[in-house]
């Protein structure tokens, strides 16, 4: 069953329970327990990105009256 899919890849979830995601020449495979964990990883992750990008964005506003 396919649960996702976009020009990166796709992630599936074969009869056997097992969640694959297929990245452009790299698979990884979970477990639904370890999926739902890699996936939270990933959240923290993206929002500490945005974090980051939101500080660098103000930080330049800032200076840009300067």
């Amino acid at each position: 069953m396919e649960l996702a899919k976009n020009k990166m890849g796709n992630i599936f979830k074969c009869p056997h329970g097992i969640i694959h995601i297929r990245l452009k020449g790299i698979t990884l495979h979970f477990t639904e327990e370890a999926f739902e964990e890699f996936s939270l990883m990933v959240k923290q992750a993206s929002s500490k990105l945005m974090e980051m990008s939101l500080k660098d964005l103000i930080k330049e506003d800032f200076y840009k009256d300067e």
